[in-house]
């Protein structure tokens, strides 16, 4: 609609000028020495239009003769990106392919002229350490390194990951002179954090971890695995009851609540049979989440009264009707209090449901501890019947530290 009105307007201006024109269009004299040229005003407007569009289009070829080489030589740099895009989508294909060679010969041909010859590079580095061959992997990223000076962090990122399995102890060198360099890069901060994890240095990733949380360079649930990974490796690396103490009051409670590092601490403990207050600890955990290491463990406490522990395990068997674990610990328990029968029953159950050598171990450690010898010969050899040969293991596996 609007460009009708716009056409309509148009249309009555040239009328009115035409007619303008045609109505009065006046006279104007020139005179040049001997020369008087005479004509009307529509022509010598005509005229002076005529004359300012032939310079204007005279200038324009001018200046566009003059920007040829310039234009020509954008031109050919702009067919060398497009090939260069060209032969990338060729590559990133091949490499879907899995045809690395192929991927690493597109990518590499026209890196130099590319515009994204950075991302050429890194993903030729790539594909020649898919194929094993380090030399060009490392000619690929001292080549982009000369080309791209300011891209160092994206290219150090690359190397370090690239050299993660076999030289991991020059990825954490390079990732740890980038996060000197800059210790507020995010990316920096997660891939230098993830190192030390698998390297399991747990030195520096423990003072790594608050600057994790400062810049929010993991999720939160990230962060508290890679703590929880720190914690239990630390305890279970513990030397001495001295250290395991230290390490575990050095902790956070959120930590200290956590089943699997309580799990690892108690374990510790009972390596060295140290027992004072696990059963309190163990207690709880259990009252705040279930764990099936937890529970077993709690059956072998040998340190204060048994039938109190009974008495405290006995509701978990209604919470927990099919839990062979439950069920052993609570056999133990009764044991332990001299509640031969009920712990005989309750060591039964645990057998009908999962049939193990040390449930079949400790119910007849249980009839020989009443005197019933006969029994227990029995039951060791309807072990042997039912399990055969079959080496030794527990419900819940556990080796002492």
């Amino acid at each position: 609609m609007s460009a009708l009105i716009k056409i309509c307007l148009v249309l009555l201006l040239a009328t009115a000028l035409t007619s303008l024109a045609l109505f009065d269009s006046g006279q104007i004299s020139m005179v040049w020495q001997d020369w008087v040229i005479e004509t009307t005003v529509t022509f010598a407007l005509f005229a002076v239009l005529i004359l300012f569009g032939m310079i204007y289009l005279a200038l324009r070829l001018v200046f566009n003769l003059l920007a040829m080489p310039n234009f020509l030589k954008h031109r050919r740099k702009f067919k060398q990106y497009a090939r260069g895009e060209a032969l990338m989508a060729k590559g990133m294909l091949a490499l879907e392919y899995g045809d690395w060679k192929t991927a690493e010969k597109q990518l590499i041909k026209t890196a130099k002229k590319s515009e994204a010859g950075l991302v050429h590079y890194l993903n030729a580095a790539k594909m020649a350490h898919n194929q094993g061959i380090i030399s060009r992997q490392t000619q690929y990223l001292e080549e982009a390194r000369k080309r791209f000076p300011d891209d160092y962090i994206m290219i150090g990122i690359v190397e370090s990951r690239l050299l993660q399995d076999k030289k991991p102890n020059v990825s954490e060198a390079i990732l740890s002179e980038l996060h000197a360099q800059n210790p507020r890069d995010r990316v920096v901060l997660a891939e230098y954090a993830g190192i030390l994890s698998k390297r399991k240095n747990w030195t520096d990733l423990k003072t790594t971890i608050p600057l994790l949380k400062k810049f929010k360079a993991l999720s939160r649930e990230d962060v508290l695995d890679m703590e929880l990974e720190m914690a239990v490796a630390m305890i279970a690396s513990s030397e001495n009851l001295e250290l395991l103490d230290s390490h575990w009051k050095s902790l956070p409670k959120l930590l200290k609540n956590n089943p699997k590092v309580i799990t690892e601490y108690v374990e510790k403990c009972f390596g060295w049979e140290e027992e004072s207050g696990v059963a309190r600890l163990i207690e709880k955990s259990l009252a705040k989440t279930w764990d099936d290491r937890l529970v077993y463990q709690y059956g072998r406490i040998k340190q204060g009264p048994a039938f109190e522990r009974l008495k405290k395990a006995e509701p978990w068997a209604k919470k927990h009707p099919n839990n062979p674990i439950v069920f052993l610990t609570l056999g133990r328990l009764a044991c332990m209090s001299q509640l031969w029968g009920q712990g005989q029953f309750f060591l039964k159950k645990s057998l009908q449901t999962q049939p193990e050598v040390e449930t079949f171990h400790a119910l007849a450690k249980c009839y020989e501890s009443e005197g019933a010898n006969e029994q227990a010969a029995l039951i060791y050899k309807e072990a042997i019947l039912q399990l055969g040969t079959e080496t030794a293991k527990t419900p819940i596996q556990s080796t002492p530290k």
